[in-house]
């Protein structure tokens, strides 16, 4: 988001309290749909797994979330008009949701933040499922996915055992999907809003959210390693 004199502030924090509704810290399309309405269009799709978790001495305090996917829906799973609004199964307002929508959820569900701006998010995929991604998807994992440089060593040689191994020109998306998918291989999320220059170094500066990726070595991630790869070869 391009600054404005207006509201400008030298914290980026600040300057959503300013610019946003209360809630959002995203450009909203419609007052109504909020974070937690696009965090319910994931769960009412029932192939998304979201729990909050809550500080032990606080238990208004949301310090880190789990999202477990299990699967993402193609157009042709939406089974309609992208454009035709599905009715959500409970009572809810907006009553419903276009494939837009659901698109629209996958990026603006994890726009959340604490009172004390530490927050995580972790993100796996669930074992023994087999996966079909949208080509939208390959722009959410570019951002929201992590990176090789994360992987423990062990890790990183099965990655690429696999990835020389595996047909990476037959498909649009990166190696690295494809890895994590196939062996429930888990990641930490976090993000902040920072300030990007502008290219026009007279305007002020542009209001942007940066992510970061760690390893989650909570999850036996053995399957991973190269006899795990080559087992599944």
């Amino acid at each position: 988001i391009q600054m404005e004199p207006e509201f400008w502030d030298p914290n980026p924090n600040k300057i959503c309290e300013k610019i946003f509704p209360p809630t959002f810290l995203f450009k909203p399309l419609s007052l109504p749909k909020t974070r937690k309405f696009y965090e319910f269009i994931l769960v009412d799709s029932k192939f998304v797994s979201i729990k909050h978790n809550f500080d032990k001495s606080d238990n208004q305090l949301i310090t880190h979330s789990t999202l477990q996917i299990l699967k993402v829906l193609t157009f042709k799973d939406f089974e309609t008009n992208p454009n035709q609004v599905k009715k959500i199964s409970q009572s809810f307002d907006p009553i419903g949701y276009n494939y837009w929508d659901y698109i629209n959820a996958w990026t603006n569900v994890f726009w959340f933040q604490n009172k004390n701006h530490r927050y995580s998010w972790l993100i796996y995929f669930k074992k023994n499922v087999r996966y079909f991604f949208p080509q939208w998807f390959a722009e959410w994992w570019e951002f929201f996915g992590p990176i090789q440089n994360i992987l423990p060593q062990d890790i990183k040689e099965g990655y690429n055992q696999f990835k020389s191994r595996f047909e990476e020109g037959t498909s649009p998306f990166h190696s690295s999907l494809h890895f994590f998918s196939k062996f429930s291989l888990a990641w930490i999320l976090v993000w902040q809003h920072q300030y990007k220059k502008n290219s026009n170094s007279k305007l002020l500066p542009i209001l942007g959210k940066q992510a970061s990726v760690k390893w989650w070595d909570q999850f036996d991630a053995s399957r991973a390693n190269t006899q795990g790869v080559a087992l599944w070869f």
